[in-house]
């Protein structure tokens, strides 16, 4: 009687090879959406970042501001270069500019080095503005001038910068507590008075 031998099972397995192109697309499309909102949300944490900058910027631009007021012997005062009330954006940013020189003088020293916007690039509008209005009598600190200051004082001044988050609460809030002040007839140029615009002003 012959012996039979079994032979064992074969099972094939048909092995896929590589992907359809409606896959990779639904693939690419999906790593696209999660990059974007990768993206959009660190570029909106950087902006709120530099704008956080900018508010501690003018708290200690003003605390140096009412040093300087504090050592005046006279009526109340601010420095002030302008002839007149500053009526413009750029006289605004000019006098800042000048401003901050001013109170970093070795002479003085209320602050130390420049104080910039975080965006050095910043375009016009965006850049930290210093108005002022009315004028006091002297020129002060009276013991503290050193030679070539000799401008008059101002009586009421506001810091002003454009935010890169226009909505912020703080800025609608801080142009409502300085209304009236400086700067606040009107939109830029002529005026802070316009959304994303954050301020601060003497009390």
């Amino acid at each position: 009687m012959p012996i039979l031998i079994k032979k064992p099972l074969t099972i094939l397995f048909k092995v896929k090879q590589g992907f359809t192109l409606i896959e990779l697309l639904i693939v690419i499309t999906i790593i696209g959406i999660l990059a974007s909102l990768t993206l959009a949300s660190y570029g909106n944490a950087q902006a709120k970042g530099r704008d956080g900058v900018r508010k501690s910027d003018l708290a200690q631009i003003k605390r140096a501001l009412e040093l300087a007021k504090a050592d005046c012997t006279g009526s109340a005062w601010y420095p002030k270069w302008a002839g007149t009330d500053t009526a413009t954006l750029t006289t605004a940013q000019s006098d800042y500019d000048t401003m901050i020189s001013y109170l970093a003088n070795a002479n003085l020293n209320y602050i130390s080095g420049t104080i910039e916007d975080p965006k050095k690039d910043q375009t016009a509008g965006q850049k930290y503005g210093y108005w002022t209005k009315g004028t006091s009598a002297g020129v002060c600190p009276d013991t503290l001038v050193p030679t070539g200051f000799t401008q008059p004082g101002a009586s009421s001044y506001v810091l002003s910068v454009k935010l890169e988050r226009t909505a912020d609460n703080d800025a609608v809030q801080a142009r409502s507590k300085c209304a009236g002040k400086p700067g606040s007839g009107g939109i830029p140029p002529n005026g802070w008075n316009d959304n994303g615009y954050y301020v601060i002003c003497n009390n």
